[in-house]
């Protein structure tokens, strides 16, 4: 069946998705949301109990609508519960996966399991952790490699082995070990230092994780690899070539935890420019990509702080609905009232005062990207520029 033409259909209830449903339904469009599964997901399958390494206040869809009991960390089951409140006045299908898109003669076809939907404009926010990366191994199989890790209460006394060299595979290790598994870690760097010297928030190992780890391994309570890399899984071992040679440890199950890519089948199945870093061409400002009323947000475009991911779909969806860039945004006495309930934020904020601060936010949404002054004159004059560029190499 087909549906009436919709100003705006986005596709996917992650949290990209669901701060453009609700941008789109304060701009009056007539908008709908597709998701395949259910809002926040990915969320959805982080272990019980998770914290998220985020504050509340760089995950929460409306300034201070969220309350974490830890000021520092904000829990899975906290930020579930304040995005099922937030998507419950959303218009969203869940259970209905888009598996063709298509250009129409009104903008756009977009297919499910159930329906056709027409629309103008489409906005893809389908997450960036869509295709899971796997070994390549022989013996690679689902019973004996999972890509996710949920549940540790499950591994109860069975040896089990994590690779992977990021801080979900060494976060699962810990639970792994808290729940009474015997761990053994493996990494193919040869120590828990960032990647090519460069620290990398997304992806690098916590400090505070660092430390727990190399304590329990001192203590023999679970066993790190470094320098080494899977060569195959077999039915009782997990086999890796080490710099000593080789070695196969006795394993119940295998958990590789390498990251994931984002899905982007509807964009090349419709035509749109794919960058060599296998996420989409778009404009820097708008967010649309080299397909006329075609744009993206969330973490499948290059947007990977949370936070920006539910900052940048208010302003692409502002813009689809006419409204102007502006290089003012909000005052500066309104950004520094914003700065200073940043900062002294402990406990549930007066309802007057976060509508003031989200209205503040709403027009920040709307700024124009321009670099600040210093930058603007390192990159006028070459020298600078060169002197720049010097001075962060020798940081690094």
């Amino acid at each position: 069946m087909f549906s009436s033409s919709l100003d705006l259909l986005i596709v996917g209830a992650g949290p990209a998705g669901l701060s453009a449903a609700h941008a789109a339904r304060e701009c009056g469009l007539d908008y709908l949301v597709l998701e395949r599964e259910a809002p926040a997901q990915t969320i959805r399958n982080f272990p019980p109990g998770k914290p998220l390494h985020s504050p509340a206040q760089d995950v929460e869809m409306l300034w201070g609508e969220l309350h974490a009991h830890d000021r520092r960390f904000a829990r899975r089951e906290e930020v579930l519960a304040h995005y099922d409140a937030f998507a419950a006045a959303l218009k969203i299908r869940c259970g209905e996966e888009v598996t063709s898109l298509e250009r129409s003669s009104g903008g756009f076809r977009a297919g499910t399991g159930l329906a056709r939907y027409d629309a103008r404009r489409v906005l893809i926010a389908t997450g960036g952790f869509g295709v899971p990366r796997r070994l390549g191994v022989p013996g690679e199989c689902a019973t004996r490699v999972s890509y996710r890790f949920r549940e540790a209460g499950l591994c109860h006394g069975q040896e089990i082995v994590v690779i992977g060299g990021g801080n979900s595979a060494a976060e699962a290790a810990l639970c792994l070990h808290e729940a009474g598994a015997r761990v053994t870690l493996s990494l193919r760097r040869p120590s828990f230092a960032p990647r090519c010297g460069t620290h990398d928030e997304f992806t690098s190992v916590k400090a505070y994780n660092v430390e727990r780890l190399k304590a329990l391994a001192e203590g023999g309570e679970i066993a790190i690899l470094f320098s080494s890399e899977a060569t195959c899984v077999s039915a009782q071992a997990a086999h890796f070539r080490v710099p000593e040679g080789s070695l196969a440890v006795p394993c119940r199950h295998v958990f590789a935890l390498l990251g994931a890519d984002p899905d982007i089948g509807l964009l090349r199945g419709i035509g749109a420019g794919i960058a060599a870093d296998g996420r989409p061409i778009y404009h820097p400002e708008t967010f649309e990509t080299t397909l006329p009323g075609l744009y993206v947000a969330g973490h499948l475009t290059r947007a990977l702080h949370l936070r920006r991911a539910v900052d940048i779909p208010r302003r692409v969806v502002r813009l689809i609905a006419g409204e102007s860039l502006t290089p003012r945004g909000a005052g500066y006495l309104q950004r520094l009232v914003l700065a200073v309930a940043n900062a002294t934020r402990r406990r549930r904020t007066p309802a007057a005062l976060r509508r003031q601060i989200q209205r503040v936010e709403w027009q920040e949404a709307m700024r124009e990207i321009r670099p600040s002054l210093p930058r603007r004159l390192v990159r006028q004059f070459p020298p600078l520029h060169r002197m720049a560029r010097r001075l962060r190499a020798f940081a690094t």
